[in-house]
């Protein structure tokens, strides 16, 4: 590789980097917004206790937030509708095409394996628990870059890579905070929720590269599927991730994937 291509790369690294790093901050003041937001909120009883200065603030804070929320949407809408679109784990090899995105750089759109993984995070988020919730992209980036960093980065198993993916966000931690969790549901009850999410997110993109009637179910649908399926075996998984145990967790998703 030439030394004009090396700083190619670099740049591209470090332009996407900027980029992500730029948006999460947009996320986490409209996160604090949104957090505000609710210190009116509650019973009759215990708004009465709120100040009327923490009333306003709240207030301005909700106006604040639909400013924002709206202006996003609205942009996202004309310029780039696909952004937020979930890229579909059913997808016929979508399992190598995130593996292969470990190592791409690209100025105009963030790599595959950032998309998967921030919007699958949100969409696991979503139907677990309450918002506001604060999911920080610059940080999956940042497990990318982890993973690219080794020339090994790409096992030849499917287990084996995602085994490493699991310990590289583990160690990057994008999940900043979730929510209340929902009722009946108790994925983050016992479990640290950057593991939850990001075994959930690597379960479902194994499983679905077994096939599955898509007529039938979508995203959402599958990734509660794949929750309920993994919660037993949360604890044993975050005990291999705390013990570094790679070889450990790619027999846990292998066995995982052959009771599917």
């Amino acid at each position: 590789m030439t030394i004009a291509f090396r700083s190619a790369d670099t740049i591209a690294a470090h332009a996407v980097c900027a980029a992500a790093g730029f948006r999460d901050g947009l996320r986490a003041a409209q996160f604090y917004v949104r957090d505000l937001s609710h210190a009116d909120g509650g019973r009759v009883q215990e708004r009465r206790n709120v100040t009327f200065l923490s009333s306003a603030v709240a207030r301005l804070a909700r106006l604040a937030d639909w400013v924002m929320t709206s202006g996003g949407n609205a942009a996202i809408a004309l310029l780039l509708p696909s952004w937020r679109q979930l890229p579909s784990p059913f997808t016929p090899g979508m399992m190598h095409e995130v593996a292969e995105a470990v190592r791409r750089n690209s100025l105009l759109h963030n790599p595959l394996f950032n998309a998967y993984f921030f919007r699958a995070t949100i969409h696991i988020i979503e139907y677990y628990s309450e918002p506001p919730y604060l999911v920080l992209e610059h940080r999956i980036d940042a497990a990318r870059r982890l993973l690219a960093q080794n020339e090994m980065a790409v096992p030849e198993t499917e287990t084996g890579f995602l085994a490493r993916v699991l310990l590289a966000l583990s160690d990057t931690a994008p999940v900043a905070k979730v929510g209340r969790p929902r009722a009946a549901h108790q994925l983050f009850e016992e479990t640290e929720p950057n593991i939850a999410v990001a075994a959930t997110a690597c379960v479902a993109l194994l499983l679905a590269e077994q096939g599955v009637p898509t007529k039938n179910l979508d995203e959402d649908a599958f990734f509660a599927i794949t929750g309920a399926l993994i919660y037993p075996r949360l604890k044993t998984i975050s005990a291999l991730i705390v013990a570094r145990d790679e070889a450990g967790l790619a027999r846990e998703l292998a066995e995982i994937k052959a009771m599917y």
